[in-house]
């Protein structure tokens, strides 16, 4: 059966929000014996590695584009992301983390009209300010803002600012390639070059990994990395920065549908109202004609 081609970045969006919904969870269950940076550093890893698998296998070409400003933007993004994301984890619960990451796309909004002068829709502007809406009111029964988990919090809102640079960076890359292979390499290309760059941090924060915390790395990489990301490209390649962005905030639902399903957890009014901010602010985008 043949996919409306309006209907793939949803499909796309929703399976990458479906695994990226863990990272959250599996990151904090990390922090317990291993330093943020390290574990950032050894999921790009394993990320890049089971891409260039995968690339070699299907004999796609692999090169590195160090010269690519569009690739600059993502890595130096997708660096300070990670180092934000996951100390910040580490003095600041999951929800937290969760609401104040899924700021950016306020944070798209503000670099694409303060930086860039591109003009945006209302429509996608809308539909920004519903998704931040809609990821409060999910984790707002979860917020434990300021105290002894500022300094967590506060990183997690540059997480968010950082994670909108990633965004605008890949979108504008993704918006110009031709086919998978291309969008592949890119991907291998930000996973390596980042993973790099963090090394040296790594290093000054030895740990001591458990067999579990190995499986949980490896499970880290390859789902809500290697593959969430990618599939993210491809819906990213096919809509605007803002639809693009928006797409991560589905993560959130996801998140709480695991709760409930493994934890036993119960939905409140707020959360099912939250969820449904988040797909309404994703449909209006998404589904939308045209680029921002």
């Amino acid at each position: 059966m043949q996919i409306d081609n309006r209907a793939k970045p949803l499909i796309f969006g929703l399976l990458a929000a479906f695994f990226w919904g863990t990272h959250s969870v599996i990151v904090r269950y990390l922090t317990g014996d291993m330093h943020g940076i390290t574990i950032g550093t050894l999921r790009l890893y394993i990320a890049a590695i089971a891409l260039f698998a995968l690339m070699r296998v299907l004999r796609y070409p692999i090169s590195l584009k160090l010269s690519y400003r569009n690739l600059q933007i993502a890595v130096v993004s997708t660096v300070l992301n990670y180092i934000c994301f996951h100390i910040g984890l580490e003095h600041t619960s999951a929800s937290n983390a969760m609401m104040l990451e899924n700021t950016a796309p306020l944070f798209v909004l503000l670099i694409l009209l303060i930086f860039t002068g591109e003009k945006i829709k209302q429509r996608d502007m809308l539909a920004a300010l519903i998704a931040v809406i809609g990821v409060f009111l999910t984790v707002f029964h979860d917020i434990e803002l300021g105290g002894e988990g500022i300094q967590g919090d506060i990183l997690e809102i540059f997480a968010g600012l950082t994670w909108a640079g990633f965004i605008i960076g890949s979108s504008r890359a993704l918006r110009a390639s031709s086919d998978t292979a291309e969008r592949l390499n890119f991907l291998f290309n930000v996973f390596i070059c980042s993973a790099v760059i963090l090394t040296p941090l790594m290093l000054l924060y030895p740990g001591a990994a458990t067999a579990n915390d190995v499986v949980f790395l490896i499970i880290l990489g390859l789902l809500p990395t290697a593959l969430a990301y990618y599939l993210w490209y491809e819906a990213a390649a096919r809509v605007s920065a803002i639809s693009a962005t928006l797409l991560f905030t589905l993560s959130v639902i996801f998140t709480f549908i695991n709760a409930v399903l493994f934890l036993g957890e119960q939905l409140s009014t707020l959360t099912i109202i939250g969820a449904l901010l988040i797909v309404a602010a994703v449909v209006l985008t998404s589904t939308g004609k045209g680029d921002a």
